[in-house]
């Protein structure tokens, strides 16, 4: 079985919930990802922030970026996936849930992140392309096949 651990990015950059929202944009610009997961001080998971969540939320409300902090912005559940989970699973959770990347996390804290790359190194591309049009499809709830 391969599992997501096989897969995944291991030791994502992320932010503490604590930081601003200059921080954070910086570790965005900086490592290249339009997405960023925030930690506790102990490195325990507690959500995700967009670039969109950036200027939707932040630049759109004239917030100032200098005080406004990264846990300030976190709204809902986080999806994650376990380390040693199928990545079948971490195929079903994003096409479920809809979202082009997935933290994984091991006892709570972050170890990684597993992407559309990652699949598509690792998967057929015909499966990359099912999952691509789940995720893109307006609505979606079902299951994958």
């Amino acid at each position: 079985m391969v599992t997501v651990r096989d897969v995944m990015t291991e030791a994502p950059k992320s932010v503490l919930e604590s930081d601003n929202l200059v921080h954070v944009a910086r570790v965005m610009r900086d490592e290249d990802v339009g997405c960023v997961p925030v930690v506790d001080d102990g490195g325990g998971l507690l959500g995700m922030l967009t670039d969109r969540d950036l200027v939707v939320e932040a630049v759109a409300a004239n917030d100032d970026p200098t005080v406004r902090q990264a846990g300030e912005m976190l709204r809902g559940g986080v999806h994650t996936v376990e380390a040693d989970a199928s990545v079948v699973n971490a195929v079903e959770t994003m096409g479920r849930q809809r979202v082009r990347r997935l933290p994984v996390v091991a006892g709570g804290k972050l170890v990684g992140m597993v992407g559309l790359a990652d699949l598509a190194k690792n998967l057929p591309s015909a499966a990359v392309g099912e999952l691509m049009a789940l995720i893109t499809k307006s609505g979606h709830k079902d299951r994958l096949p």
